[in-house]
């Protein structure tokens, strides 16, 4: 089969690769549509955490190819999406009942250590419906089911945020992350959603989902002052990180009210610094949200499922797995484009 294979920063090759085999537990995927995540870009842009011929690509859905004989309820043609998460199960967080922070998943997972799905065809070892792979709702679309991982990477972040009906949210950064985010904090309502982003496109595709979006130009001043205009004298419960950018964890800190919380989603790669004598003043509760459960991807399921949450107005750009390459170049303009999908028909 063909696929996208990383060979160190900025390259990544259509090469033949050996097809994939089903083992007793596994099943096989055609893959149809696979996002590009904004780990993928840092991973491809500077060369660091992947090794030379690992093939990524962990937002996926497919229809399933071959079944392996101890598989339940799965059967050839049905499609699906799946955790790229593969935990051991034996390592202290395995054992404590937090499998998505095992200790070596890393090594171990789907377009981490194991082929990732920028491919023709992708396996996913030891099955378990409900658990590792999810069927689409019958009215969602391939692509629909490639975002469902990271809705549930929002999902998740939401569910440690703990958002109460009717109180005013903010989240930073209008990627796919932080635009689930606000979906999902609408859908479990809080509100006014209140999202902040550089670009005009991110903004414009935020406001068609029901937020009120704000230009992060300014700075932090120009935030105060959108959300005074929006939000009067109430003060703001909840920030959600999502940019990734270091000094909006400061700007979280800024924002947010006394007792109110802030979750970081984001993957950092500079240190953020942050005024902990206010932190300490306002009682802030600061919480990190990592990776996916299988709750989560139930959820985002069931929020597609039900209309309340939308995938396609993020997808700005389709691209056939042949230009897998470009598809990350046009992923890295943060201003010009949201969910790059790499499509197969």
């Amino acid at each position: 089969m063909l696929a996208g294979v990383f060979r160190g920063a900025g390259r990544m090759p259509l090469e033949e690769v050996p097809d994939p085999v089903a083992g007793p537990r596994d099943v096989v995927l055609d893959v149809r549509a696979c996002g590009v995540c904004g780990s993928d870009l840092h991973a491809f842009r500077s060369g660091q955490h992947t090794r030379d011929g690992q093939i990524m690509g962990h937002e996926f859905a497919g229809a399933v190819l071959d079944v392996g004989p101890e598989v339940d309820g799965i059967a050839v043609g049905d499609r699906l999406t799946g955790l790229p998460i593969q935990p051991c199960g034996r390592c202290r967080r395995c054992l404590a009942g937090a499998r998505h922070l095992c200790e070596v998943w890393t090594t171990r997972s789907i377009a981490f250590g194991l082929p990732g799905a920028f491919a023709q065809r992708l396996r996913i070892p030891d099955a378990v419906l409900g658990g590792n792979v999810h069927r689409l709702p019958d009215n969602a679309e391939f692509t629909d089911g490639a975002l469902i991982e990271p809705t549930a990477v929002a999902a998740h972040a939401v569910r440690q945020a703990q958002p109460q009906v009717g109180e005013p949210a903010v989240v930073l950064g209008l990627g796919t992350i932080g635009l689930q985010v606000g979906q999902i904090l609408l859908a479990a309502g809080a509100g006014p959603v209140i999202g902040v982003d550089l670009s005009p496109l991110r903004r414009e595709v935020g406001a068609r989902l029901g937020m009120v979006t704000l230009d992060g130009a300014g700075g932090l001043d120009a935030v105060r002052d959108g959300l005074r205009e929006h939000l009067g004298e109430r003060e703001v419960a909840l920030v959600v990180e999502a940019s990734g950018a270091a000094p909006l964890v400061a700007h979280a800190v800024d924002l947010v009210r006394p007792r109110g919380t802030i979750v970081l989603v984001a993957l950092y790669h500079h240190r953020a610094e942050l005024d902990a004598m206010l932190a300490v003043q306002r009682e802030i509760t600061l919480r990190g949200s990592a990776n996916v459960t299988s709750e989560d991807f139930r959820e985002a399921l069931t929020l597609l499922g039900q209309g309340r949450v939308r995938m396609q107005p993020l997808i700005t750009h389709r691209l056939p797995l042949e230009h897998v390459e470009e598809a990350f170049r046009t992923q890295a303009d943060a201003v010009g484009s949201v969910k790059v999908m790499v499509t197969q028909d």
